[in-house]
């Protein structure tokens, strides 16, 4: 809403303020007075909410593993780094033997 607004705010600002307006919406809405059948479904809105974040929330992540892509050059990188470690401890006196 802010964003919409052109007001400047970070990420968190931002869904704590969505997050009270919809508090609000959902307040003035479970006060009218509705049929049953309505009231049943803004009684329920909140539960749907938080099932729709969750299911957002594990689609966001699985699509990210998904994609996620091998980093060679970090490998490559890392492997070295290693290496020197080794070097480095086994002049302190460390011994290293594999699988023993």
């Amino acid at each position: 809403m802010l964003k919409l607004l052109g007001i400047r705010s970070s990420r968190g600002t931002r869904f704590v303020v969505n997050i009270a307006l919809l508090t609000l919406v959902w307040w003035y809405l479970s006060g009218l007075e509705l049929g049953s059948s309505y009231a049943f479904t803004v009684s329920a809105l909140p539960y749907w909410c938080l099932v729709t974040l969750g299911c957002y929330a594990l689609a966001s992540v699985g699509y990210k593993l998904w994609v996620l892509g091998d980093c060679e050059e970090a490998a490559k990188e890392l492997q070295e780094e290693i290496k020197q470690a080794k070097a480095d401890l086994t002049k302190k006196g460390f011994r290293f033997d594999a699988g023993k």
